[in-house]
């Protein structure tokens, strides 16, 4: 049965350790691999890949040569959906010497990139750490270089909210656009800024391509297509058909997460145009891998019935819940096991939801630099311990009232 899962945390936190070998993903008939040596990111296989992909991107090189050289066996083989297969055909070009070092290492970000935004999109799935399973060192040589996790994670949640705009009408870059009727290129469409040529061009190319198969073959990042192509699919100039198998199996654009919490708020800030009496209470969350002082804090703020407490002592499932309730507050501790509060507070910090919730770092650590690394991974303030109720309460109101 499959688990919510997210691969962002998985990876902060195996980055944050140093580790080296392979996380394994599974959701449905997918599976990702994502090789990681001393903590930076090798390289990410998607067992969904077809030739087709494989094309696109060498055209997207300007490798016409190797795409022509593409195994046509392989090319109209229905079991092309393996990325087994495609990487066996990416080794017999480099060893015709069709592809050299240079154009190898590039191939690989670009398919290592593909793979890594779908795997951040799930949100169910299961995960296996396995520690001895090692990239050879030919693949490793031929690996993208100085992939720093928490850069792309950065990257790609940004990503994500541009998608995340467009997602009444797109719901996969693995959707297949398509015109209406032959005619429908002729409409005039608000907002559009294609001519009825360059339309009836663009869909010549069309013919079954996916929205990520027509941006490469045009050499245009697939978000600034979808973003050309919004007004006619929104005016029904533009059709999108469903992905075809196997990529129907992955999965789609995430949809925004909304906070009952937000929406509390609202009701709450419109009926006191009409009521006083009505009291807001806050939402904290604490994250702490000591039970006492996660009890010792409920103690201080949860008899004034303005805060509602959750307290949460596994900092790495923890994560999960923090996104789920997108709190008032956070209240987190520095030193805990598996990953630290700096980890975790620049995690949440790439989140745009969580991107201006104020994060407290409790801790007992007194020194300077620490209160500076604090704030350097976007904690809005330090709070050490020992601590008495004056000074949480002072904290905690300076942020919520």
């Amino acid at each position: 049965m499959l688990s919510e899962i997210y691969p962002s945390v998985l990876l902060t936190q195996l980055s944050g350790d140093q580790s080296t070998g392979c996380l394994e993903i599974v959701y449905n008939s997918t599976t990702w691999n994502i090789f990681i040596r001393f903590g930076q990111l090798l390289k990410v296989d998607c067992s969904v890949l077809s030739v087709n992909q494989l094309l696109q991107r060498l055209h997207q090189m300007g490798c016409e040569t190797a795409a022509q050289a593409v195994s046509i066996d392989i090319h109209n083989s229905a079991a092309l959906s393996t990325g087994l297969l495609v990487g066996q055909e990416i080794t017999s070009l480099l060893e015709r010497g069709l592809l050299d070092q240079t154009q190898l290492r590039y191939l690989s970000l670009e398919m290592t990139k593909e793979s890594l935004e779908s795997l951040l999109w799930l949100t169910k799935g299961t995960s296996t750490w396995h520690p001895n399973w090692l990239m050879p060192a030919t693949e490793i040589s031929n690996s993208p270089k100085s992939l720093k996790i928490s850069s792309l994670l950065e990257y790609y949640q940004q990503r994500l909210a541009i998608w995340q705009k467009f997602i009444t009408i797109v719901q996969s870059p693995h959707q297949r656009p398509y015109l209406t009727t032959e005619n429908s290129a002729d409409n005039i469409v608000p907002r559009g800024t294609l001519s009825p040529a360059g339309l009836h061009q663009i869909s010549q190319l069309m013919r079954g391509l996916s929205l990520r198969e027509l941006a490469m073959l045009l050499k245009q990042d697939e978000l600034k297509l979808v973003q050309l192509l919004s007004p006619y699919i929104q005016h029904n100039v533009i059709f999108l058909r469903q992905p075809s198998v196997p990529f129907n199996a992955m999965p789609n654009i995430p949809k925004p997460i909304s906070s009952p919490i937000n929406i509390f708020r609202e009701l709450i800030s419109s009926d006191s145009r009409d009521s006083t009496k009505k009291t807001k209470v806050y939402q904290i969350a604490c994250i702490d891998d000591s039970p006492m002082i996660l009890d010792e804090i409920e103690r201080f703020l949860g008899n004034s019935g303005k805060y509602q407490l959750t307290k949460l002592e596994e900092p790495v499932k923890a994560s999960t819940a923090i996104f789920r309730l997108k709190p008032d507050l956070i209240l987190m501790d520095i030193t805990m096991p598996n990953i630290n509060g700096y980890k975790l507070c620049s995690l949440f910090r790439s989140s745009e939801a969580l991107a201006e919730t104020p994060i407290i770092m409790v801790t007992g650590n007194k020194g300077l630099v620490d209160q500076v690394r604090a704030k350097l991974v976007g904690a809005t303030d330090y709070l050490t311990k020992p601590f008495t109720k004056e000074k949480l309460l002072a904290i905690v109101e300076k942020y919520l009232m």
